[in-house]
């Protein structure tokens, strides 16, 4: 499932317990359907957040193992090589 329709998936569900509310009889039933409902749509706008925060991560991850593997190579020195000296 993409994140696109994880969210969608949110929002339909925060619509239909939106529709519960109005239509609940109780107080307590209201609130709950209400409650639910805002919850779903706040976590519908947070996946794509999410998504951003996550690709920018994963390619720091990507841009130090990529720095770490060329201190690697044989013959080069590293910061704690250079310190030895």
């Amino acid at each position: 499932m993409t994140d696109e329709q994880l969210a969608t998936m949110h929002s339909l569900l925060a619509e239909y317990h939106r529709n519960l509310a109005k239509e609940a009889l109780l107080d307590v039933v209201q609130l709950y359907h209400a409650d639910l409902a805002q919850r779903l749509a706040d976590e519908a706008a947070q996946i794509p957040r999410r998504t951003a925060t996550l690709e920018r991560l994963r390619g720091l991850e990507q841009q130090k193992t990529e720095a770490l593997s060329t201190n690697d190579v044989p013959g080069s020195k590293t910061r704690a090589d250079e310190r030895q000296v």
